[in-house]
């Protein structure tokens, strides 16, 4: 026959030896943990506005503007005619506040051949009507242009990077009409150097004579002169030389003077 096992009495159920012990220690642990997260909470509450006073905070990006001027080779358009040319000289202002200054230089030069295009072509539309030997007509038909027509800065983008663009332009003679110019030029300098001289001496000369003037118009005396060096020492006379005294024992010549007695 099997045994069947009975009901567990009083005795079976009384607890392990080390059963009392390890729930003890459960409720010490417990009751530690709860009073070291009170302690870590009032800490951590007290130490918060010291360490938000500590805390890194970036400060926002002020920009920083980078310039850079350019003069590349001058631009040659033709003048009226289309025989000669006039030589168009800029500088070009380059700055920008969104670029890095370790790309900046490579933005310059990607956005310099545009510029160049868009100042020649402005250039070519007024040169074409200009005569050749008149540099500062063409100059001028610029300057009117970019503050009209195509004012600067002249803006450039290239993604989130934008450039501005400030040219700077003066217009020079070609070298062929220059050397036909020279001759004129030269004439026409030493005219207006011998008229300033005539001009500055028709000058002079009516200065000195309103200035002899002056003394008759308003009857005053003239201002006595100065007294020389011979009004204060007058030369005196020259005496006649001493008459030759004769010989021992000579007559003097009649007429001769007599010489005085010693």
């Amino acid at each position: 026959m099997t045994a069947v096992p009975g009901d567990p009495g009083p005795a079976d159920q009384r607890p392990a030896p080390g059963d009392g012990w390890r729930r003890r220690w459960r409720v010490r642990a417990r009751a530690l943990g709860d009073a070291a997260r009170l302690r870590t909470r009032r800490f951590w509450d007290g130490a918060q506005p010291t360490l938000r006073q500590l805390w890194w905070t970036e400060e926002p990006e002020t920009p920083v503007t980078t310039v850079d001027r350019r003069a590349p080779e001058p631009l040659v358009v033709p003048a009226q005619g289309q025989v000669y040319v006039f030589l168009v000289r800029a500088t070009y202002t380059w700055s920008s506040e969104t670029a890095r200054p370790e790309l900046f230089g490579w933005y310059v030069d990607y956005f310099q051949q545009q510029a160049t295009q868009r100042l020649h072509r402005l250039a070519v539309r007024h040169a074409v009507e200009v005569p050749p030997h008149r540099p500062r007509d063409l100059h001028a038909a610029l300057t009117a242009a970019l503050a009209e027509d195509d004012p600067p800065p002249w803006t450039y983008a290239r993604g989130e990077v934008t450039f501005a663009c400030e040219p700077d332009v003066t217009v020079h003679l070609d070298e062929r009409v220059r050397r036909l110019l020279q001759p004129y030029w030269e004439q026409r300098i030493a005219l207006e150097c011998e008229r300033d001289l005539a001009r500055r001496r028709a000058e002079f000369a009516d200065e000195r004579d309103r200035r002899d003037r002056q003394p008759e118009a308003t009857g005053a005396r003239p201002a006595p002169r100065a007294p020389d060096a011979k009004d204060l020492f007058p030369l005196e006379p020259l005496l006649p030389p001493p008459a030759p005294r004769p010989a021992p024992g000579q007559r003097p010549r009649p007429g001769e003077p007599q010489p005085p007695a010693v």
